[in-house]
């Protein structure tokens, strides 16, 4: 006995569409199919953007420390930057940071005070590009007028590196500040500006500490530090991590801060 499913007719099955490549779509073509991806795009932000509210929620009341988490920041930028193409990781890691900064909005305002220094341009543009447009932002004439701001206001302080301009002495006594992320210039090695606020420590992300020094160049974590900034004989040093050592910043050993290491 045939087996039913073969005893019913054979037909020919339905040509498939034609496969068009993208170099024979018009341009009509292909500004419909960026047309459609923009609009899958927005979708999904919105959809982002209400998480993010219920991640606000769920973190409860304020303790007066700033919400922004940039350990966890850090590592989204990082691991969507290394799946990137290497065309498309600036525009990545551009890209997402506005999202949080947006998702962060959601939450609280976020307020960034910027003491530029010798060099107001490119110190406000390095504080958008990290910290986003949904942020607001407020220029001051003196570094100590940020340093308060962060401190009693709750906001996000972002200073100059400027060798005339040793701002970061004070932050051994300001026990509720760190130092959380280096901001650079299009390109730049070295940074033009430091963020600082009331972080917690356990929040700062890892790839190099900020120390004050009155000694030499060498760490007691084996690594070679960076001279970032120097004033009579005190040098504030960038050092890799390469060990636990500094797993916990001791303020009394001139550890003042943490952040992730530059994208590359």
């Amino acid at each position: 006995m045939l087996n039913a499913a073969l005893a019913e007719p054979i037909t020919a099955a339905e040509p498939a569409a034609p496969q068009l490549s993208v170099e024979a779509l018009s341009v009509s073509d292909l500004r419909a199919e960026i047309d459609r991806i923009d609009d899958a795009l927005l979708e999904l932000v919105e959809q982002r953007q209400a998480l993010a509210r219920r991640v606000g929620a769920a973190k409860g009341a304020d303790d007066g420390r700033l919400r922004l988490k940039p350990d966890r920041e850090a590592a989204v930028v990082e691991r969507l930057v290394r799946k990137a193409e290497p065309w498309s990781k600036r525009l990545v890691a551009a890209l997402w940071r506005e999202l949080m900064s947006a998702g962060l909005s959601t939450q609280s305002e976020v307020e960034v005070v910027v003491w530029a220094g010798n060099d107001p341009a490119r110190r406000l543009d390095a504080a958008r590009r990290r910290f986003g447009s949904s942020a607001d932002y407020r220029m001051v004439s003196t570094a100590q007028e940020a340093l308060d701001a962060a401190e009693q206001g709750g906001a996000v302080a972002v200073l100059a590196v400027e060798p005339d301009a040793p701002w970061w002495t004070d932050l051994p006594e300001r026990e509720d500040l760190w130092i959380f992320d280096a901001l650079h210039g299009p390109r730049a090695a070295e940074p033009t500006a430091l963020a600082v606020g009331r972080v917690s420590e356990a929040a700062l992300a890892r790839g190099q500490v900020f120390r004050i020094s009155t000694g030499g160049d060498g760490d007691d974590t084996g690594a070679r530090p960076r001279l970032v900034a120097m004033d009579q004989g005190v040098r504030l040093y960038a050092v890799t991590e390469t060990s636990a050592a500094t797993a916990k910043l001791d303020r009394a050993r001139g550890y003042i801060g943490r952040c992730s290491r530059a994208l590359a």
